[in-house]
């Protein structure tokens, strides 16, 4: 009799299978047909109810069951293909418990994964009150099959013991796993790769909107907020459209990867811009087109759970004793900004931008109907051009405390937008690269914010900036340049230059003339120099200075550029800005300041910056090494090495160089735990292929570089610093592997013999689609050197096939600059031929150009 019932529940799972691939092919196929989120969504969930229900029924015939009930993600119906499936046994008493194991082996056996728990209505009510996940959990639940009345009672008294319990203790845990959650995931609905679930605006926050709504207003639907008058039926109507446009997104990204996954990584971006039909526009890519209707969709979702926040957090305080400040078309009670009249004309731009003018200066916030004028506003050319609303709005630029804020506003109740039509252009609008984290609009703000935390002291490590930034008398210029920087990248290419025809259109509009309009396009035109120059290029060499100082042709054009350019990198992402590119912009600043200012004023700030690095050094190597030696080193070594190098590190170079003569290659390591790198060093006499044997040998080891710079002293010594980690870029502090590294090369450099390739290494990081490959060459910037510019993607070993073909086309590599953003590696080679001599004929450009393309397409 046993052996029968096995036989058939075999025979009846391996049924269920066939119904789960079968039907799951078909909803999979309807996707890629272009069926609607919800519509996979609903399939999904009909057919894992079908097959639990069928498979229910199939155990139940044997006896008693335990009620099976949906929960969670499953119980409100939201089933993704790879989601997971959570089910509840509802038990009456032990029996029933015992019971459904047989349900369980039955859906294992058919391959189907579920989730699963065995409670009594009375535990349901014990556990719920204790865990809040658990509360929430249930709160979604349906009856899949089993006794009807048995899950009457366990909702009577759910509602009545837990799910109206301590609402407001329930709700502000609600809110506050959202913050954390939010922050945790990147702070920022407009990441470049955003977790569709758990970011800003993403299914996250529809889900935590309706939980807190079901328990404040005791709801069972969404649309029973429409009746309550919460939100509007057209606010419904977007909300429902935008959770469906991420459902398809969510199926999307569980189809391809064939798994249960949120991220939408830059591969999957581009195959779903493919599968959902969006095609090349004239300025924008196919992927940037999904993406920005991604990012729109995820802020209604933002719109949505903010509202019901909104709604249900707003307190109704009596006023009676509140201070009430009447600012002529306003009423500011505490630290609320209402509108003193309703009779506001929706053409009024003037009244909205003094708004935004009051809340910034007076730290206030808008009450909900001053919001709701303010979004109804409608704005056209005659009101973008009012004098009266450009000052004002030049007001809220001059003042930089709170101006991100004041934007961020500006921009969320779509004000910003319609005031400047060119920078709505660019809201949602993600670059398909992967060096920016964050949407144009996005990055602009963060770039503003940390102007804003520049203002407020919170970079004491940047003096320099804080005091230029202090002493500028028009904070406007500034503040506009950086707002419109970013114009241009509504088209593919040299946004800085096309967006300075966009930018001159706004300022006419502003009614910016003169000076200072000339002084913003300026900024908008270069705003990319500073950064190219202080990472790709030896700003010891005075022509580079000579060349940008005629550039920037003044020390207000240079003070403000420098300010953006800070602003700019450090809005890119979270790791953008680093100590080694503060150093270089900050000496490419003072090296052109020096330069533009009277001779002798620059000059003693130099010397004294000098003077104290090399005290530093002196008194930090007097217990290691003579005075002579020190001074030997110090004489020897360019002003750039002693004002850059950090001390530890020269006093460690002395000690290599003192070496030198007797044991003729030095080579130490040091690991930086709290960096995440190793810094190798090689000190040997110059010689040809040094660097190529270095970077070749390294790569070999599957060591990826980040960043590799040479020195050369004036007698010939070369020290070669590579910093360098594992190949996903982590810390590699295994001792054993590091003394074979620097055992092969010793030999590399000894024998001068050519390293071994970089053997093959599948890395786990994701990779954006579009990475240019570029191979440039710059033959004014230097009088000694060819600087060979190379851009592409990144990869282990990249720099050794590159130093390697240079190597082979006889090119001796006097110094480099190696920069790794991401996936990207940013490289610049100064080279010579053997005979120490620029490379000026075409033909032998065109060949290393043709040889290095195909090196780094290999």
């Amino acid at each position: 009799m046993q052996d029968t019932k096995k036989a058939a529940d075999a025979k009846y799972s391996s049924t269920i299978k066939m119904l789960l691939e079968e039907e799951g092919a078909a909803i999979r196929k309807a996707h890629f047909d272009g069926a609607g989120g919800s519509e996979v969504v609903e399939r999904r969930t009909a057919l894992v109810d079908r097959v639990l229900r069928d498979a229910y029924n199939h155990v139940a015939g044997s006896g008693a069951m335990p009620a099976l009930v949906a929960v969670g993600g499953y119980g409100r119906g939201e089933l993704n293909p790879y989601s997971d499936v959570d089910i509840m046994f509802l038990c009456r008493d032990d029996s029933d418990r015992q019971r459904s194991p047989e349900l369980l082996y039955l859906l294992w056996d058919a391959g189907l994964e579920v989730g699963y728990s065995g409670r009594t209505i009375q535990e349901c009510v014990t556990l719920a009150k204790k865990d809040s996940k658990i509360r929430t959990s249930l709160l979604e639940s349906r009856l899949i099959a089993g006794d009807a009345s048995l899950y009457g009672s366990f909702l009577n008294t759910m509602q009545s013991e837990v799910f109206y319990w301590k609402t407001a203790s329930y709700i502000a845990e609600k809110i506050a796993e959202r913050t954390t959650l939010r922050r945790q995931y990147g702070g920022s609905m407009y990441l470049r790769e955003p977790n569709i679930k758990e970011c800003e605006g993403g299914l996250r926050d529809f889900h935590a909107a309706i939980w807190i709504a079901c328990s404040h207003f005791r709801i069972s639907a969404l649309q029973e907020l429409v009746a309550r008058r919460v939100i509007t039926a057209e606010q419904y109507v977007a909300f429902v459209r935008a959770r469906n446009f991420l459902w398809k997104v969510r199926n999307e990204i569980h189809y391809l990867s064939g798994r249960r996954n949120d991220q939408l990584t830059f591969d999957l971006q581009e195959q779903a811009a493919q599968d959902f039909k969006y095609r090349n526009s004239t300025h924008l890519l196919a992927v940037e087109r999904f993406m920005k209707c991604y990012f729109l969709h995820a802020r209604t979702i933002r719109e949505f759970s903010n509202r019901i926040m909104e709604v249900v957090l707003k307190k109704h305080p009596s006023r009676l004793f509140e201070r009430v400040q009447s600012l002529e078309r306003f009423n500011l009670v505490g630290r609320v900004l209402f509108p003193a009249s309703d009779d506001i004309s929706r053409t009024d731009l003037s009244f909205v931008m003094s708004a935004f003018e009051i809340a910034q200066s007076r730290h206030a916030v808008f009450s909900d109907r001053l919001k709701v004028l303010i979004s109804r506003c409608m704005v056209n050319d005659a009101l973008r051009k009012s004098s009266d609303v450009s000052r004002s709005f030049l007001a809220i630029l001059n003042n930089p405390e709170g101006l991100f804020e004041t934007l961020f506003l500006m921009k969320e109740l779509r004000v910003l937008g319609k005031y400047i039509p060119e920078f709505r252009a660019i809201q949602a609008l993600a670059k398909h690269d992967y060096y920016h984290r964050y949407t144009v609009d996005e990055h602009i703000l963060f770039a503003i914010k940390t102007l804003d935390d520049l203002w407020a002291g919170k970079y004491p490590s940047l003096k320099t900036l804080f005091d230029i930034y202090r002493g500028l008398p028009k904070r406007w210029i500034l503040n506009l340049a950086v707002l419109l920087h970013d114009l241009g990248k509504v088209f593919r290419s040299d946004h800085e230059y096309k967006g300075v025809d966009l930018a001159a259109r706004v300022l006419e509009r502003l009614g910016i003339e003169g000076e200072d309009r000339e002084r913003i396009l300026f900024l908008i035109k270069n705003h990319l120099v500073m950064t190219t120059l202080s990472q790709r290029r030896e700003l010891t060499d005075v022509k580079v200075i000579e060349n940008f100082a005629t550039c920037v042709q003044n020390t207000e054009n240079l003070a403000l550029l420098y300010l953006l350019t800070f602003a700019d990198i450090s809005a890119v992402n979270p790791t953008s800005w680093t100590q080694w590119k503060a150093a270089q912009l900050q000496e490419l600043y003072l090296r052109t300041l020096s330069h533009l200012q009277p001779r002798g004023e620059m000059a003693s700030y130099e010397e004294g910056e000098f003077a104290i690095a090399s005290e530093k050094i002196r008194n930090t190597a007097a217990k290691l090494h003579s005075s002579n030696e020190i001074e030997d080193f110090l004489t020897s070594m360019s002003a750039q090495y002693v004002l850059h190098t950090e001390t530890i590190k020269a006093i460690d170079d002395i000690g290599m160089m003192k070496r030198l003569p007797d044991e003729e290659l030095v080579i130490q390591h040091r690991h930086y735990p709290d960096r995440g790198y190793t810094e190798l060093t090689v000190c040997a006499y110059d010689a040809y292929g040094m660097f190529y044997r270095t970077a070749g040998t390294i790569a070999s080891k599957n060591l990826n570089i980040l960043r590799a710079q040479v020195h050369t002293s004036k007698k010939g010594v070369m020290i070669d610093t590579f910093l360098i980690t594992d190949p996903e870029g982590r810390l590699y502090n295994y001792e054993p592997e590091w003394q074979r590294v620097i055992t092969d090369l010793k030999t590399a450099l000894m024998s001068k013999t050519a390293p071994p390739a970089p053997r093959r290494y599948a890395t786990k990081k994701s990779l954006p689609g579009v990475i240019p490959t570029t191979v440039e060459f710059d033959n004014t910037t230097s009088d000694l050197f060819t600087i060979v510019d190379i851009t592409a993607r990144d990869r282990v070993g990249f720099l050794y096939y590159v130093t390697r073909a240079l190597y082979d086309l006889n090119l001796d590599i006097g110094s480099a600059t190696i920069v790794t953003e991401g996936a990207r590696a940013m490289d610049s080679f100064y080279v010579t031929d053997m005979m120490r001599k620029k490379i000026l004929d075409e033909k032998r450009l065109e060949k290393i150009k043709e040889t290095l393309l195909q090196v780094i397409k290999e």
